[in-house]
């Protein structure tokens, strides 16, 4: 680790130890034990689950948090509350609000031209030049997704983001008209990322350490494998030839920080869940102002109802559920019901766990727990 980022991590520790007052938790809700435990623990047998944390929370409490099997299935260590995991693609929903911390300081508007903060950014197909930062920010750019693997021959360095703009996003032709389609694309997010970079004059890692995972209290979380506590740091389990093993490449690379790299823990994420449900404040702390975070939440461009500003929308059982999944292996889910006040986040790491069909049932009997 350079001297750099040792004395960010101690910057970023002591501003913590100052201005972090913890949540209030109370022991762990025996209805909710009752609920989602055997539930869980059934998922695990069925589909060889390593290890899994939960936690369910209002926009000011911890209803429940519990931590199940192991993070590496050759050594055997237990899950715990400081287990870190790869949340995969729920690094966009920070993304999303990066972008719109920018607009409220008026850094850039969302509803520009990439051009008009990227000025380098160019694509073989001309109508690149009117692409917005909202329509990569809601997939509807009709930019194409990656053609490879991204995790092989992993890159570290803070030009990264702008490198693959240039060397990869700039040889693609749109696959649709913009803002006539959804379709969900990780490129467009490293796109973004470069976009904050440049707007904020800083990189994109940094800047969401000082913007968000500062104010909103999330001391273990980090965008850097290298910053990451490698005692805490899960395994990815995968299958292999019909067994599990524990995979021999980290998902990491730092191109593809903004759609993918985020690693955090179980109280880190249930902070994050709560700041979000608590209209973009935690502990006086606001990271956005609340009509901003509610227009993240509102249909893209007004037509797209299963889509926001990097949030995704869907009606469950009678209530807009907004939600983000994370799947590079490592499984992650975060869905929240705003209008009962509950949201929870799970995360896995093991590749064999079911994914949408298994968050959405969680979500189904949290609308049952809230609606008695």
């Amino acid at each position: 680790m350079s001297r750099e980022h040792i004395v960010k991590k101690f910057f970023f520790s002591f501003c913590i130890s100052l201005m972090l007052v913890p949540l209030p938790v109370r022991a762990a809700d025996d209805n909710l034990d009752n609920i989602f435990s055997p539930m869980i623990e059934q998922m695990m047998d069925e589909n060889n689950v390593q290890g899994f944390v939960f936690s369910v929370v209002s926009k000011d409490d911890v209803l429940f948090k519990k931590t199940f099997g192991i993070k590496n299935m050759y050594t055997k260590e237990p899950e715990t509350n400081e287990s870190l995991f790869h949340m995969a693609s729920i690094t966009k929903t920070f993304v999303g609000t990066a972008l719109m911390q920018l607009q409220e300081v008026g850094k850039l508007n969302v509803d520009e031209p990439v051009v008009n903060v990227l000025p380098y950014f160019v694509m073989v197909d001309g109508r690149y030049k009117d692409l917005t930062i909202r329509e990569f920010a809601s997939h509807i750019s009709g930019m194409p997704d990656f053609d490879s693997d991204p995790w092989h021959n992993p890159q570290y360095d803070e030009e990264a983001l702008e490198r693959f703009v240039r060397n990869f996003i700039s040889q693609k032709f749109l696959t649709h008209d913009p803002g006539t389609t959804y379709q969900y694309c990780n490129t467009g997010y490293e796109l973004l990322g470069d976009v904050i970079a440049k707007a904020s004059g800083i990189s994109f890692e940094d800047y969401v350490r000082e913007n968000i995972f500062i104010p909103a209290g999330m001391v273990n979380s980090t965008l850097l494998l290298q910053e990451a506590d490698m005692t805490n740091l899960n395994s990815l389990h995968e299958l292999k030839d019909g067994e599990l093993h524990v995979a021999d490449i980290y998902p990491y690379n730092r191109m593809h920080g903004p759609s993918s790299t985020l690693i955090s823990n179980i109280d880190d994420m249930a902070r994050w869940v709560q700041l979000n449900l608590n209209g973009g404040t935690l502990d006086g702390n606001r990271v956005l102002k609340k009509e901003t975070l509610d227009a993240m939440w509102e249909p893209a461009l007004g037509q797209f109802d299963n889509v926001g500003f990097s949030w995704h929308r869907r009606m469950q059982n009678g209530h807009l559920t907004i939600y983000h999944g994370g799947n590079d292996g490592f499984k992650s889910y975060i869905i929240m019901i705003p209008d009962l006040d509950i949201g929870f986040v799970m995360m896995s790491n093991t590749d064999t766990q079911p994914y949408h069909e298994f968050a959405q049932e969680i979500a189904d009997k949290l609308i049952e727990y809230r609606g008695n």
